[in-house]
C-alpha cells in the first residue's frame, strides 16, 4: 500500500479506516534524507578522486568519475522521491455504527438509528423531541409501542424496506407514516426509522368531507325556508304590504342564520387544520376578559342581563394565542347571555391554579345535586400552572343525560327538547377544538333550574 493511501479493514467485526501513523512515516523521512546525504557525499569524493588521479592512473580516475557521477544520480532519485512523498495524517477515523448518529441530525424529519439489539444506536433532535426521551441505548419497544412498527424494524434486519402509518393516542390526535430501512455498515446490521407527520395531510382531507357533510346538512333547513318564503310573496303576499315585509323580515332571518353557519363551520375548519400545534405566543387572560365582556355588555343590557366580571389577582398570562383565547370567552359569554332569563346574570370569572388538579378544584361546585363532566382533561405534568376562566349563567340549566355531548357539532339542548333557540350548534364545539389545541381542560357544570357553568383553564406562562 502507498504511503498516505487508506483502505476497509478486512478484520472481523471492524468498523475501522486504518492509515499509515505518523511514527512511520517519520522514520522512513529519516532514512530516506540519510540515503540521499550518503550519495552526495560520496559522489563528492569520487569526483575529487578522479581529479586527483587523472594524470598518474587515466583509467582509475575514469573509473572514479563513474562512481561519482552513479551516486550523483541516486542522491538525486532519492531526493526527488522524498519530494513527491505524501504527508501522513495524524487522524485515524473510527466510523462504527454509533458514530453515524450526528449524521441523523442533517435530516429535517425525525430519525432513528436501531441496531440489531433493538436500542437506539442514534437519533436525531426532531426524534427526541417527538417521541420525548434523552438516553441513548434505550429500547425502541420502551419507547414506541406499535406492533407494525416493530415487525418493520426486525424485517429490515433481513433487508427488507417497508412502509408503517399508526396514529397516536394522545390528547391531539396524530397520524404518523414511517419509513423503516436496512442499513449495513461492516458486519454491522441496523434499521433506520424516518417518520413523516401526515397530520395536516390527513385532518385537510377530513376537514373537506366533514365540511361538504355538514355544511349541506345545515343549510338544507334555510334554503328550504327561503324558498318557501319566495314562494309565499309570489303568491297572495305579493300586494299585501304588511304581509311581504313579515316574510322579507323571516327571509332575513334565514340569510343570517345561513351567514352565522358559514363563518362557524370555517371558522372550526381553520382551528381543526392547526390543532395537533401548539400555539406558543403569550396571552393575558385577564385583558382577554375584559374586552370581551366590554363588547357584550351592550348583547347584555339589551336582554336585560347582568355581565360581572372578576379578574384574577395579578397578571394572567397563558401560553395561547389570543384571537382564539378570545373567541372561547365569547362564545361562552355569548350562549351565557342568550340562554339567562330577563333579569338575570352572567358572572365571568379568571383565576390562578398551581396545577391541573387545583384547576379542577378552583372550579368550584356551585350547586351542591349539579352534573359535572370534564369535556376535556390535559395531561398530567409537573410544576405546570394553569390559568381558569368560569362562565356562569342562571339559565334553565342542562339535564344530567345531555351534558357528555355539549361540545359535538350542531348539538343544541333545545332542538332535543322541542324549543329551538336559533343558534348554529358549533360555538361549543368550537370553544372545545380550541382549548384542545392549547392542551387544556373544558369541564361543565349545570342544574336544571339553577344554570350553568363553563370552566376552560391553559398552561399559565413562565415569568
Amino acid at each position: 500500500m502507498r504511503a498516505g493511501c487508506t483502505n476497509v479493514c478486512a478484520r472481523p467485526n471492524c468498523g475501522q479506516l486504518k492509515t499509515m501513523t505518523t511514527e512511520q512515516s517519520s522514520l522512513r523521512q529519516i532514512a530516506s534524507e540519510r540515503m540521499a546525504g550518503l550519495a552526495w557525499a560520496g559522489a563528492g569524493i569520487g569526483v575529487l578522486a578522479a581529479l586527483v588521479t587523472v594524470w598518474t592512473n587515466p583509467l582509475a580516475a575514469l573509473f572514479a568519475a563513474a562512481l561519482g557521477a552513479s551516486l550523483a544520480w541516486a542522491a538525486t532519485r532519492t531526493s526527488a522521491s522524498r519530494r513527491f512523498q505524501p504527508v501522513a495524517r495524524n487522524d485515524i477515523v473510527i466510523v462504527g455504527l454509533r458514530d453515524l448518529a450526528p449524521l441523523l441530525e442533517a435530516l429535517p424529519d425525525s430519525a432513528l438509528l436501531i441496531d440489531v439489539e433493538g436500542r437506539v444506536a442514534g437519533s436525531n433532535a426532531a426524534a427526541r423531541r417527538e417521541l420525548q426521551f434523552e438516553a441513548a441505548g434505550l429500547f425502541l419497544s420502551s419507547i414506541l409501542r406499535h406492533p407494525a412498527l416493530l415487525d418493520a424494524v426486525q424485517a429490515a434486519y433481513d433487508g427488507a424496506t417497508r412502509t408503517v402509518e399508526y396514529d397516536t393516542a394522545d390528547q391531539v390526535e396524530q397520524h404518523i407514516r414511517c419509513y423503516v430501512a436496512p442499513v449495513l455498515w461492516g458486519d454491522e446490521k441496523a434499521a433506520l426509522i424516518v417518520f413523516h407527520d401526515q397530520t395536516s395531510r390527513v385532518n385537510t382531507e377530513r376537514m373537506r368531507a366533514d365540511f361538504l357533510a355538514n355544511a349541506s346538512h345545515e343549510l338544507r333547513t334555510p334554503v328550504a325556508s327561503l324558498t318557501l318564503l319566495i314562494e309565499t310573496l309570489r303568491g297572495h303576499a305579493r300586494d299585501n304590504p304588511e304581509e311581504r315585509e313579515h316574510f322579507l323580515g323571516m327571509m332575513q332571518v334565514q340569510a343570517d342564520r345561513m351567514r352565522r353557519l358559514i363563518d362557524d363551520l370555517l371558522s372550526l375548519s381553520r382551528i381543526e387544520l392547526d390543532e395537533h400545534v401548539p400555539p406558543t405566543d403569550r396571552a393575558d387572560l385577564n385583558q382577554v376578559a375584559r374586552e370581551v365582556t366590554d363588547v357584550m355588555h351592550s348583547t347584555a343590557k339589551e336582554r336585560g342581563v347582568t355581565l360581572n366580571t372578576i379578574d384574577a389577582t395579578g397578571p394572567a398570562r397563558v401560553v395561547g394565542d389570543r384571537f382564539q383565547l378570545s373567541q372561547v370567552v365569547q362564545n361562552l359569554v355569548d350562549n351565557a347571555i342568550k340562554y339567562s332569563p330577563n333579569g338575570g346574570h352572567v358572572n365571568v370569572h379568571v383565576g390562578h391554579a398551581a396545577s391541573r388538579e387545583d384547576a379542577i378544584q378552583a372550579a368550584g361546585r356551585r350547586w351542591d345535586e349539579a352534573g359535572r363532566i370534564a369535556l376535556l382533561t390535559p395531561a398530567s405534568a409537573p410544576n405546570r400552572a394553569y390559568v381558569y376562566v368560569r362562565v356562569e349563567d342562571s339559565g334553565p340549566g342542562v339535564a344530567r343525560r345531555y351534558l357528555p355531548r355539549l361540545g359535538e357539532r350542531f348539538f343544541r339542548v333545545e332542538r332535543e327538547e322541542g324549543a329551538e333557540r336559533g343558534g348554529t350548534g358549533l360555538g361549543l364545539a368550537i370553544v372545545k377544538h380550541i382549548i384542545n389545541r392549547h392542551r387544556g381542560g373544558l369541564i361543565v357544570e349545570s342544574q336544571p333550574g339553577k344554570g350553568s357553568a363553563f370552566i376552560a383553564f391553559v398552561e399559565a406562562a413562565a415569568d
